[in-house]
């Protein structure tokens, strides 16, 4: 299975984009076009845990690792989730520490966490390989914990300092409704929050991740982010049918 390159991970910006639709034909696409990293979205996206194996095995003999967004921090999905062949899992609305130490005790086998152990699993070849994953999956499985909030923001540097804790994800969406600035990724207290998180990743090792949009990238960019997402499925079919449409009704 294709893991995040941890090196790559603490020095090269990482690109990835969000999967909301629940197909596989979707993510093989994208898995296909050369993005470092996919996330699977069974938050806020269309698919469920029945469509998910299929959208893995899209992305099988690419150098795509697939990260799925679970809806809370349920260590029962978390397992089916790893289980299944996921690289990593994305835990929304992490609040402080304790929780995030959570996700990680969720995510590792014993004796660093609490996960159940089967062999004969997806992400083990059906047993072929369960010795080696076990070790590859607590050494290798990606936690990324996603800043929501005003108080995750200012609790970014208790958060980045939990072991086993690898990305800090901004939910820019989110994080303006909280600061009561719906969709308005500009004001102080904004960019201030950002530089928060940064500043945690870079002293503690961890990388800062976002959702960006094409006229942010650059200023993400230059303020630290490293594990960084564009678009999404949805958006590119909406943005694609659109443009068609409109050259078809200039041509008459």
């Amino acid at each position: 299975m294709q893991w995040i390159d941890r090196t790559r991970l603490k020095t090269e910006t990482l690109a990835g984009t969000f999967l909301n639709l629940g197909s596989a034909s979707v993510v093989e696409i994208a898995a296909e076009t050369g993005f470092d990293w996919l996330l699977i979205d069974l938050e806020h996206g269309s698919g469920t845990v029945a469509d998910l194996r299929g959208q893995l095995l899209a992305t099988r003999g690419t150098n795509a690792a697939p990260i799925v967004r679970i809806a809370s921090a349920d260590p029962d999905v978390v397992k089916f989730v790893m289980d299944s062949g996921a690289a990593g899992v994305m835990f929304p609305y992490v609040a402080n520490a304790q929780e995030a130490a959570r996700c990680v005790q969720m995510m590792k086998y014993p004796p660093v966490g609490t996960r159940g152990v089967a062999g004969i699993i997806r992400a083990t070849s059906y047993g072929r390989q369960w010795q080696e994953y076990q070790a590859q999956a607590n050494r290798e499985s990606l936690v990324i914990v996603q800043i929501e909030t005003p108080d995750a923001a200012d609790s970014a540097d208790e958060i980045a300092a939990v072991p086993g804790v690898d990305v800090l994800f901004v939910g820019p969406l989110d994080l303006s409704v909280n600061l009561g600035h719906p969709g308005d990724f500009t004001p102080p207290a904004f960019i201030q929050h950002l530089k928060n998180v940064i500043a945690a990743c870079q002293r503690h090792g961890k990388a800062a991740g976002i959702l960006s949009r094409p006229e942010l990238m650059d200023s993400h960019l230059q303020l630290g982010f490293r594990f960084v997402a564009l678009g999404s499925d949805a958006g590119a079919i909406v943005t694609g049918l659109t443009n068609s449409l409109k050259a078809m009704r200039k041509q008459h």
